[in-house]
């Protein structure tokens, strides 16, 4: 299954409500910021769709709920220290596991999960968008 399949189960399964909602509030906090930078993207000719703006704001950011984002990923470094402690019969050094974690798998992390928000955006772009109008 590719990524973009998984996500897609994820998202009609409604395992990624959370992120619809952090999408929501997101836009509506940062609808000016939004149009900023999609005049300034303009005035160096570089005129844009509405959707595109989002898209590349997020994308410059990098992030919609950095506190939901951090639990999630604490959340994820308490399943490797499960799955090492599985593997080995003991507990094992939990800042060991956090700088291991962080090394190997937090950039991937970070680009499934921005992949996630560009996806779930583009499902109800409609949606979204009409909150830049209000």
């Amino acid at each position: 299954m590719s990524e973009l399949d998984d996500i897609k189960a994820h998202y009609e399964a409604g395992r990624l409500e959370g992120l619809r909602g952090d999408l929501e509030r997101f836009l509506v906090a940062h609808r000016e910021k939004i149009r900023v930078f999609a005049a300034g993207q303009a005035a160096r000719g570089l005129t844009i769709p509405k959707d595109s703006a989002v898209k590349f704001y997020i994308l410059r950011l990098r992030s919609i709920n950095p506190r939901r984002e951090i639990q999630d990923q604490l959340e994820e470094i308490q399943r490797e220290k499960w799955i090492r402690g599985v593997q080995t019969g003991r507990a094992p050094d939990p800042q060991e596991v956090a700088s291991d974690w962080a090394k190997r798998y937090s950039a991937m992390w970070r680009e499934h999960r921005l992949t996630e928000i560009v996806y779930v955006f583009e499902r109800e772009k409609e949606r979204y968008l009409k909150l830049l109008e209000s």
